[in-house]
């Protein structure tokens, strides 16, 4: 054999190495994906979600109920009063009117809270907004009156 066959032989290929380096930096990339997935917390939409979700007909029902009355029920925001109102229709007048306002944050689950259904003569209820926090709101009303019930939702955004 020749010197130059001798010195082919001996020379080693780096294609074999960086092959092998490109699949162990890849499984380690998946490695920390997989096991920053795991530990990110995932929260429902609410903590009692299921039994919300057997619930939606009902609330389907009230909300065909909303949509079949003469006139809507208003959700008003004052930006520069900070306050919401909610105002009824003269269809409502002399009857009792109960239920609750929920206040539903998409984006944090712990903002979320309830009002009571309180209106004044004039068939409204203002509520205060100076004390939530800036963003997108979920207003969700819930009413029964003359035996039937009503749902009517607005997404508000408070500035």
């Amino acid at each position: 054999m020749s010197a130059t066959t001798l010195k082919m032989n001996n020379k080693i290929s780096w294609w074999p190495k960086l092959i092998i380096g490109a699949f162990v930096l890849f499984g380690l990339f998946i490695g920390y994906m997989v096991r920053s997935a795991m530990q990110t917390d995932v929260d429902l939409v609410s903590k009692d979600y299921y039994r919300k979700e057997i619930a939606y007909q009902q609330q389907l029902n009230s909300m065909t109920e909303a949509n079949q009355l003469t006139e809507e029920v208003n959700i008003i925001q004052a930006d520069a009063a900070e306050q919401l109102s909610l105002v009824f229709p003269a269809s409502f007048e002399g009857q009792e009117v109960k239920g609750t306002v929920l206040f539903f944050r998409p984006s944090a689950a712990n903002l979320d809270f309830e009002v009571p259904l309180q209106l004044n003569s004039d068939r409204q209820q203002h509520i205060r907004t100076a004390s939530l926090a800036k963003g997108l709101w979920r207003v969700q009303l819930n009413w029964e009156a003359g035996g039937k019930n009503y749902y009517v939702q607005k997404d508000i955004t408070l500035k």
